[in-house]
């Protein structure tokens, strides 16, 4: 379902705002010199890649107004036309900004919810590493004390 706002704004959806400003992979040491513009083109190529869309669960304008299309480089307007083009099998779709930044939202909506997956599960295993650290250590001191 698409929302009734339209524009050619980029948005990330409202329930992924903070995930998408706090994400370790989007916002380490490697990737510091990224900004979120192509954060955004990544994350929809990605969401593409995978083949699913996720519609938004709120209305667009309440999410993080990113960018504009205007603000985009020649290789990632290139990178959404592509997307665009592939999803809508429209060549068409080119003149159309609004339905280029709707399609390019959903497949980057998909992106980032995988992302948030991703990292919950490298956290979950890094804790469980930790714990089966801590357990083997604590089997060497008993061990040793006897």
């Amino acid at each position: 379902m698409m929302s009734t706002n339209k524009s050619n704004h980029f948005y990330i959806d409202e329930c992924n705002v903070d995930f998408f400003k706090s994400s370790v992979i989007l916002n380490s040491n490697r990737t510091g010199g990224i900004i979120q513009r192509e954060n955004f083109v990544l994350l929809a190529a990605y969401g593409f890649y995978i083949g699913y869309k996720t519609d938004f669960s709120e209305s667009k304008n309440k999410g993080l107004d990113s960018f504009v299309m205007n603000q985009l480089t020649d290789d990632e307007l290139a990178i959404l036309y592509a997307i665009a083009i592939a999803d809508s099998e429209d060549v068409e779709i080119v003149n159309d900004d609004v339905r280029v930044a709707n399609i390019a939202m959903e497949y980057a909506n998909t992106g980032i919810n995988v992302l948030r997956d991703l990292e919950k599960k490298s956290q979950l295993n890094n804790q469980i590493k930790k714990f089966q650290i801590e357990i083997q250590d604590a089997i060497k001191e008993s061990s040793s004390s006897n």
